[in-house]
C-alpha cells in the first residue's frame, strides 16, 4: 500500500511556506519525496505521482507497481474519488 501526504516546512530565510509531497510505502516504511512546491495544485500532484509510478515500474530496476494495490490520499482536503480517476490502474481501490 502507498500513502502520500503534504507536510510544510517555514523558510526562515525567504519567509515563505514551502510544501513537500511524499509517499510512504507502508509495508516497507520506505519513503520517497516526489516534489517541493509554494502553491501545490491538483495537476502537480498527479504529475509528480505519475513520475514515481513510472519510476517503480522501470524495466531495469524490475516492475514494482504490481506490488502496490492501494493508494491512501490524505491531506489538502482531497478526496480520493476525485484523485484515484488519474490513476487508472486496474485492481487498485
Amino acid at each position: 500500500m502507498l500513502a502520500t501526504d503534504f507536510f510544510h516546512v517555514d523558510c526562515a530565510v525567504t519567509l515563505r511556506r514551502v510544501y513537500v509531497f511524499f509517499v510512504i510505502e507502508v509495508g516497507t516504511r520506505y519513503v520517497h519525496v516526489l516534489g517541493v512546491t509554494v502553491h501545490p495544485d491538483g495537476p502537480w500532484t498527479v504529475r509528480k505521482a505519475r513520475n514515481l509510478l513510472m519510476d517503480l515500474g522501470d524495466l531495469d530496476l524490475g516492475d514494482r507497481t504490481a506490488d502496490f494495490r492501494f493508494l491512501a490520499v490524505i491531506g489538502l482536503g482531497s478526496s480520493p474519488r476525485r484523485s484515484t480517476r488519474y490513476f487508472p490502474a486496474p485492481g487498485w481501490r
